[in-house]
């Protein structure tokens, strides 16, 4: 949603200025992170908001979501540079994620940046399919599986950030 992607392009920069990235970068890394789930436009509205659980089937199709994001940003020729935030933002820092099972260094900065981002702001978002939880919850959550799903060294940034915001 909107929503979602504004939040998850603020909790991006947020991490980026505390990396002290360069501002052309912070600019290519807000694109990435507003436009990160735009794949999902190709999935059907009822998958989507489905709120009684997600069948198998319905997951290999939201797992195909970044690389059909890739594919609609190669059209846009400024956006290209944002196409592997948006392809790899589902990589598991332990070679678990989507779509390629990529791990730790091999998934670009960026999109490691974008996989905190996104999913903090999912775990304490209400969606179709799962309750929020509470931001202190959600912050624990990303610590325990820092090192396995996100980069640590990206988690401890985004703990720090968060320690001077409130917002759920």
């Amino acid at each position: 949603t909107y929503g979602h992607s504004e939040r998850v392009t603020y909790f991006a920069k947020e991490i980026g200025q505390r990396l002290n990235l360069p501002r052309q970068d912070l600019q290519l890394l807000e694109y990435g992170a507003f436009l990160h789930d735009i794949g999902k436009l190709e999935i059907s509205r009822e998958i989507l908001n489905k709120k009684d659980g997600l069948l198998e089937e319905d997951w290999n199709i939201i797992r195909q979501h970044p690389q059909w994001g890739a594919e609609i940003l190669k059209s846009v020729a400024s956006l290209k540079p944002a196409i592997p935030m948006v392809l790899y933002h589902h990589e598991n820092y332990d070679g678990t994620g989507y779509p390629f099972g990529l791990k730790g260094d091999e998934i670009p900065l960026f999109a490691r940046i974008l996989r905190v981002a996104d999913s903090f702001d999912a775990i304490v978002s209400n969606r179709p399919y799962s309750s929020p939880m509470a931001q202190e919850e959600a912050l624990k959550e990303l610590a325990r599986c820092s090192g396995s799903q996100y980069d640590p060294q990206i988690v401890a940034v985004f703990l720090e950030v968060m320690k001077s915001i409130k917002l759920y």
